[in-house]
């Protein structure tokens, strides 16, 4: 039977071990996976594996693309996203822009969070893992190929 327990960085660096993907670490502590272009997805990839909260229990997975959207298409792009978030329960998309006055351009995030106050057995992070990133995989072939973003 798995052993729950509190979420720690050692439990994603065996996630990602065990996927055999390389990865970097920020000086937060966070892991960084890096995912060539695909003409699926008409974008490269970068995976984000954060712990996050003050406690430290909240597990966030963040995909971020190298496809920059234009602001005459941020209403668009906020359409697909409100779109694929209603149609679809994760990951949560959205359009994020630093400073909409200034900016010219925004990019689409992708996440799925879950906080683990109570912890979690290595299993369930590896599948949730798992579901976050086929999710993104889903939503860019999805945005790219059938909504031709």
């Amino acid at each position: 039977m798995p052993t729950v327990q509190k979420l720690d960085y050692r439990m994603i660096e065996k996630y990602l071990k065990g996927r055999d993907l390389k990865y970097l670490r920020d000086s937060d502590g966070d892991y960084q996976v890096g995912f060539t272009y695909d003409e699926d997805f008409g974008c490269s990839l970068t995976v984000w594996l954060i712990v996050s909260g003050q406690s430290r229990d909240t597990y966030m997975v963040l995909v971020m693309s190298d496809k920059h959207i234009p602001k005459s298409d941020w209403a668009r792009a906020i359409m697909l996203c409100n779109t694929w978030n209603k149609e679809r329960r994760w990951p949560k998309a959205y359009l994020s822009v630093n400073n909409p006055d200034a900016d010219t351009i925004g990019e689409i995030r992708l996440e799925h969070q879950i906080h683990l106050k109570m912890g979690i057995h290595q299993e369930l992070l590896n599948d949730f893992t798992d579901m976050a990133i086929s999710g993104a995989y889903l939503f860019w072939r999805w945005a790219h190929k059938e909504q031709g973003l």
